[in-house]
């Protein structure tokens, strides 16, 4: 059998319970004036629909490569290989949690004197803390040294090879991909809400 494996960056979209769920959360709680970081680090983020695009091409590519009768070239190949699968579009990482925001009913752009930037050391000092206190309680907090981590961390990926392999392109971008998100996220939540009314 064949086989090649797809390694998407931080998948959102429809149906998403991490990043929507926790963005939105955040949103709700009124935790969206403060900033971990100085915003400088390129982030990748992959729409759920580019993700499950990949593994389609990659299942057809898959399926030409075993009708072959000769092993295609290193160069060519797509059995063995890893791919990895992105929007192809970087962004700021603290700019599409203001996407969120936004799209969840929050301001649109907030002035500098409205979010309060806070220093990656501080805040991993502040994360130990907080992690030892719940820790004594039995429980796991929001903010950790993780979660500061990584909205400190530049991460960001070629997926030139599944482009040029595969066929690969982003077919939904990642502002189309956050209003999707919520958009999908809202209306859940409104049925949910009616089902409860019934």
């Amino acid at each position: 059998m064949l086989t090649c494996a797809i390694r998407p960056a931080l998948i959102f979209g429809e149906g998403d319970g991490q990043l929507t769920v926790k963005l939105i959360a955040a949103h709700r709680k009124k935790q969206t004036n403060f900033q971990i970081g100085d915003n400088n680090n390129l982030y990748d983020f992959t729409y759920v629909g580019n993700a499950s695009y990949a593994h389609v091409l990659a299942a057809q590519a898959l399926l030409r490569t075993a009708q072959l009768n000769i092993t295609p070239l290193d160069h060519e190949r797509v059995d063995g290989e890893a791919f990895n699968v992105t929007n192809d579009q970087p962004v700021y990482f603290w700019d599409v949690a203001r996407l969120y925001w936004k799209l969840a009913g929050g301001v649109a752009d907030p002035t500098k004197r409205e979010v309060w930037v806070l220093s990656y050391d501080v805040m991993m000092a502040i994360g130990a803390v907080i992690e030892g206190l719940f820790w004594c309680v039995g429980k796991t907090p929001y903010l950790t040294r993780r979660v500061v981590k990584y909205s400190c961390l530049t991460r960001y990926f070629s997926c030139a090879k599944a482009k040029k392999r595969l066929g690969y392109v982003s077919v939904v971008g990642v502002d189309e991909g956050v209003g999707r998100a919520v958009g999908r996220y809202m209306e859940v939540e409104r049925e949910t809400e009616q089902k409860k009314g019934q």
